[in-house]
């Protein structure tokens, strides 16, 4: 019996979440594990203090799209996934609160995240997504790093 049946991992389409993606999938599928992959939507709720509501609602309908077919390409773009048994969920907010909610939401075991590599002025100011979900997270986290950096 497996450890974890459960793994949630983060996606945000770049080469370093992609790298989680496979990662997680590889796990998921050794370990005959469920997969979840998150992305977060981040915050546009200040938007609609700058533009028209009919403004947002366009721009709010791009971004589904755009996301619903990035999703879509991850198939054909990740093969590490094919045949694992995975949900893609879609939530809205800041990425490291979202995936923290989605955690206590869930029965997950596990979650995987790639780690962007900042460093410098930009991490010591904002911190990084796993930094945030590492330090707060109440089940293990498992943090990636793109080989090619």
């Amino acid at each position: 019996m497996s450890i974890y049946k459960n793994i949630l991992v983060m996606t945000d389409f770049s080469v370093d979440s992609d790298n989680a993606v496979k990662t997680a999938g590889v796990m998921a599928k050794k370990l005959g594990a469920k997969l979840f992959i998150l992305h977060v939507i981040h915050d546009e709720s200040k938007l609609n203090t700058y533009i028209s509501s009919r403004i947002y609602n366009t721009i709010k309908e791009m971004i589904d799209k755009e996301t619903a077919e990035l999703y879509e390409k991850m198939d054909d773009r990740i093969p590490e996934i094919a045949g694992v048994d995975y949900k893609k969920i879609l939530r809205r907010g800041v990425p490291s609160e979202e995936c923290l909610l989605e955690i206590d939401k869930g029965d997950y075991d596990l979650v995987v995240i790639g780690s962007h590599g900042k460093s410098g002025l930009k991490k010591f100011v904002m911190g990084s997504t796993a930094e945030k979900v590492l330090k707060k997270s109440p089940i293990s986290v498992h943090v990636t790093k793109n080989p090619a950096q």
